[in-house]
């Protein structure tokens, strides 16, 4: 897709402030500091359009960017922040859960992952509920620009083992520095929205 116009549009601390239409929407999930937030500005060719912080858990509420008046970019708060207080997490954990399990306009969740570290218990929780949800849903194993190739190639294997999931699951590594992975994140985008397609099965954008 080639991104002409986007934009924030709310940060939304509950169900009432979430935007009223059937736009499609693509979901950003994955714990605090894993690149969410940069990983939009990446697909979105923008610097500044997500916040994206140095210190983890920044991103408290849902986030929703406006992408050419055809999709929007949700940005959920990241899970397992230690710093937050108990109550702040439970509270924002329900939030995320209430609209992924709610939200009729959802046609993909990005489920990210950083490729340095295996996954987290959080991770692996969110992957099953995304399974049993039966929403759509891709991965992206990102900051893959902190490896060399070979050491990426041996990561994701590992990660894709422990992770046990579907093979047809779509698996992309992914970097929002080098932009690595994302002609592919967007096929899966305007797949998932528009079941836009060649004649050979490929993502055709937008």
């Amino acid at each position: 897709m080639l991104v002409k116009d986007s934009k924030f549009i709310i940060s939304a601390a509950k169900a009432e402030q979430w935007p009223d239409d059937d736009i499609p929407e693509v979901v950003f999930s994955g714990k605090s500091n894993v690149g969410k937030s940069s990983l939009i500005n990446a697909l979105c060719n923008r610097k500044n359009l997500a916040y994206s912080g140095s210190a983890p858990g920044k991103t408290r509420l849902i986030n929703f960017y406006d992408v050419n008046g055809i999709i929007r970019m949700v940005d959920l708060p990241g899970y397992g922040f230690s710093k937050a207080s108990k109550q702040i997490s439970e509270t924002y954990g329900k939030l995320a859960e209430q609209f992924l399990n709610q939200r009729t306009n959802i046609k993909l969740v990005i489920q990210i992952l950083d490729i340095r570290h295996d996954p987290t218990d959080d991770d692996l929780q969110m992957i099953k509920f995304l399974n049993s949800s039966h929403l759509p849903f891709i991965l992206s194993v990102n900051k893959c620009d902190k490896l060399s190739k070979s050491q990426s190639i041996t990561r994701a294997g590992k990660i894709a083992k422990m992770l046990n999931i579907d093979p047809d699951t779509p698996f992309i590594l992914t970097s929002s520095s080098t932009k690595r992975g994302i002609d592919e994140i967007w096929d899966a985008i305007d797949f998932y929205c528009f079941n836009e397609t060649d004649e050979k099965g490929n993502s055709t954008g937008l």
